[in-house]
């Protein structure tokens, strides 16, 4: 059995009897079965019991009726471990779920399992400790971090959506190293309430609201095309009483926007790091097909872009890390190298510098409204190189200089596949559209969509193999 169409139409089909209740879900358990062993994307999974729950439920009138999904192990989950990638949290579980794994659940979607990340999400690629190394399932490239097993599962077909994280580029950056679509929300757009880690015996619910990684990381889906994005994103948008800075904006609907009617500014070079020709082709590649579908295109990003990554840079090293210091010092020799070289080499400004930081993003924030407002976005590469392997090294933090950039903003940003590389691997670009105009960003990534082709060195076809 195959499980194309999107996420609305198999749901459709679910809720009208067309497809048994537990059909999608005994694909991905079939899935999860023959390729799991060898990708090592789910470190754990409830495969039996998603297939009873999902021939038990009542699917008449879900939107996500019968829709298998997996979290990434940043997630607080009710039945499953959630241990951040980390031997420090070995076996921990925070017995409950995450308010956007509690939404997907109550719209009728099945939790197959738990997906691999980088210890505490700090990384490139997917590797730890704990559970080994994430392996993608397109090729010999990194499967990206820190939602590579996340992503990793949805391209196996192991799960047909999947919830991971981003602080620095950890849904848009694997998104790309697997083909798919990922979607980092506004920040407010999402609540976050139920993101690890915290520290034992404290509420697994609560949002801390303290530090710029609590300011910018925002929870995200990815999927195999726009209309899932939205589809997902619809379900687990709004407040949820927990999480403070989870707003009510209304989510625009991106099929009522055409191409014609925004604005584009597009630019390949953010910072000093040279970008890969290639990634360079594949922006001017999708502007060319933005251009075609009558959007009115602008050379140039604007400077407020380079200078946001400045401060990103700063702001992130100055980061305190409470929660995993703690952990750190009550499981000592337990956190990897990696992690212990980040404890270990944060800078520590004092609170004028620091205030002085906070107040130099909320100026080039404003400076970046100026322009960015309305119907209106940028086009940019997701990273300055095209995936390779990583080897397992969980740094080269460089690479997503173009992703970290945007966080500094806490603005939506896209992931969508463009092009392939001369080795197989998928190139993506990165659209960034308004504060809570995800729509803008969709119905841009809906016409890229819409021009692939079949020219296998300038397009990508979705594909979710069937077998190894």
């Amino acid at each position: 059995m195959t499980t194309t169409g999107t996420l609305r139409g198999l749901a459709a089909q679910v809720r009208s009897g067309r497809l048994a209740g537990d059909a999608l879900v005994r694909c991905a358990a079939d899935r999860i079965e023959r390729r799991n062993g060898r990708l090592n994307a789910l470190i754990s999974h409830r495969s039996a019991d998603a297939l009873a729950e999902a021939a038990a439920a009542d699917c008449s009138d879900f939107p996500l009726a019968g829709i298998p999904f997996t979290a990434k192990d940043m997630l607080a989950t009710a039945e499953l471990p959630t241990t951040c990638g980390s031997r420090t949290l070995a076996g921990w579980s925070a017995g409950v779920d995450a308010t956007a794994v509690s939404r997907m659940r109550a719209a009728g979607a099945i939790l197959m399992g738990k997906t691999n990340c980088p210890e505490f999400a700090l990384g490139v690629d997917t590797n730890n400790a704990l559970f080994g190394r994430t392996f993608n399932p397109l090729g010999a490239w990194t499967p990206g971090g820190s939602s590579g097993g996340e992503a990793a599962a949805v391209a196996a077909g192991m799960s047909l959506v999947g919830l991971g994280s981003d602080y620095g580029g950890s849904i848009r950056w694997p998104a790309q190293c697997t083909g798919l679509v990922g979607l980092r929300p506004t920040v407010g757009r999402v609540p976050r309430s139920g993101e690890q880690p915290t520290l034992p015996g404290a509420d697994p619910l609560r949002v801390e609201t303290l530090s710029f990684q609590d300011a910018v990381q925002v929870i995200g889906p990815l999927a195999r095309c726009v209309d899932d994005i939205h589809t997902v994103l619809s379900v687990i948008s709004g407040p949820d009483g927990i999480d403070p800075v989870a707003v009510a904006e209304p989510l625009g609907d991106y099929r009522d926007l055409h191409p014609r009617e925004i604005e584009v500014r597009w630019g390949t070079q953010v910072g000093s790091v040279p970008v890969d020709p290639e990634v360079a082709r594949t922006v001017l590649t999708a502007v060319n097909i933005l251009r075609a579908s009558g959007t009115r295109v602008l050379d140039g990003l604007p400077e407020a872009i380079g200078d946001g990554l400045d401060v990103y840079d700063r702001l992130r090293a100055a980061e305190p890390m409470n929660i995993i210091e703690a952990l750190a010092s009550a499981h000592p020799g337990l956190v990897s190298a990696p992690v212990q070289a980040m404890l270990d080499h944060r800078t520590e400004p004092g609170r004028a510098e620091r205030a002085a930081l906070w107040e130099d993003r909320t100026r080039i924030i404003a400076r970046l409204r100026r322009w960015l407002t309305g119907e209106r976005a940028l086009v940019l590469p997701v990273s300055v190189d095209v995936p390779r392997d990583l080897h397992g090294d969980v740094g080269n933090f460089h690479l997503l200089i173009p992703s970290r950039a945007i966080s500094l903003f806490g603005f939506p940003s896209l992931s969508v596949p463009v092009a392939t590389a001369a080795s197989g691997a998928p190139i993506s670009v990165q659209i960034v559209a308004p504060p809570f105009r995800e729509d803008v960003a969709l119905a841009l990534g809906a016409a890229l969509e819409r021009a692939s082709g079949p020219a296998p060195t300038t397009t990508l076809k979705k594909r979710i193999p069937d077998a190894d």
